[in-house]
């Protein structure tokens, strides 16, 4: 079977971003999140930029009342979600914020649909507990995952910080007990799918950028999650050498059929990089050996280069297997 590449000069093009706020309980997430949309939209309107938008902020809250604690201090618009937590509700949400055309969405929290009642984990203890029964609850989530990233909207996902505490001494020599966040309450590579990750601190609630594709937070540290980081933001992701919306790429996109799902190439090369992040992921929690990774890999593929996969049906069941591994 022959393939007809084409090639072309790489051109940069208008981006639509995805930003994690990870933490525990507490940390300041959604204040936030409503902070960084704050400023985005501020440079949105201010630039004229993603003309077609309702110029509003649509904050989707699953934290009871918590979502409506800042009303008084951001403009934005809520939508409440209630269990079952599916990954549907989650991909329709956000296909629903597209065509309603705002212009930012903060999900708060995609916890929820992992962990949440009615969420991946219950779906999975609820299809039989087994590991191979993830087959039938992992398309689901990628489609979430899928719709989230190929969205021509920009997103904004918390994620509660998987806590554990630390014993310690304060400055006066008293023992303190301080609460850490460690990773998310998310599937493990989760975070890799966003063009920025940060993880917040609880006591502080200050960010510590621990992804940044945007190359604006690499010198900062730890630092306040402000209104002009969101104005920065906005200010690196409509710097294109090309004139089309977002908006535009998205819909014209071959490989995207409007229902969240992508072409086989696009899931074969999205399967390659769920498998490459959930492999560096267990293998640096010491969860599976190399020698192990290697054999799970040749027991599908030819050799243990797992990028030189070119069919769907191999590296999906390598990604079951590394999965398996995980829970």
């Amino acid at each position: 079977m022959g393939f007809n590449f084409k090639v072309q000069k790489a051109v940069r093009e208008k981006i639509a971003v995805k930003t994690a706020l990870m933490g525990p309980s507490g940390s300041g997430k959604s204040y936030s999140a409503l902070r960084l949309a704050t400023g985005m939209l501020e440079e949105m309107k201010k630039t004229g930029t993603d003309v077609g938008t309702n110029g509003r902020i649509l904050f989707a809250n699953t934290e009871g009342s918590r979502g409506r604690y800042y009303a008084n201090e951001f403009d934005y618009d809520i939508v409440d979600l209630v269990p079952p937590y599916a990954p549907e509700q989650f991909t329709e949400l956000i296909n629903y914020a597209v065509e309603k055309k705002y212009a930012i969405l903060i999900i708060d929290s995609t916890s929820a649909e992992w962990e949440g009642k009615g969420g991946c984990l219950e779906l999975q203890q609820q299809a039989g507990g087994r590991y191979q029964d993830w087959k039938l609850i992992t398309p689901r989530h990628d489609k979430f995952i899928d719709t989230m990233q190929y969205s021509p909207i920009h997103i904004i996902a918390t994620m509660k910080g998987k806590d554990q505490y630390e014993v310690d001494k304060d400055e006066r020599g008293r023992t303190a007990v301080k609460k850490l966040g460690v990773g998310a309450k998310q599937r493990d590579g989760f975070e890799y799918y966003f063009t920025t990750t940060f993880n917040i601190d609880v006591t502080s609630h200050m960010a510590k950028c621990e992804k940044d594709n945007t190359h604006i937070f690499e010198n900062e540290g730890y630092t306040i999650l402000s209104e002009d980081f969101g104005k920065k933001i906005i200010k690196w992701a409509n710097s294109s050498d090309v004139e089309a919306t977002s908006a535009k790429t998205f819909a014209q996109a071959p490989d995207y059929d409007g229902s969240g799902s992508v072409s086989e190439t696009s899931e074969l090369t999205d399967t390659i990089n769920k498998i490459g992040s959930l492999a560096q992921a267990l293998v640096g929690a010491d969860k599976l050996s190399k020698t192990e990774l290697v054999g799970i890999i040749k027991k599908y593929h030819t050799s243990a280069n797992y990028n030189s996969i070119t069919d769907i049906g191999v590296a999906k069941n390598i990604l079951v297997e590394l999965e398996a591994k995980n829970n």
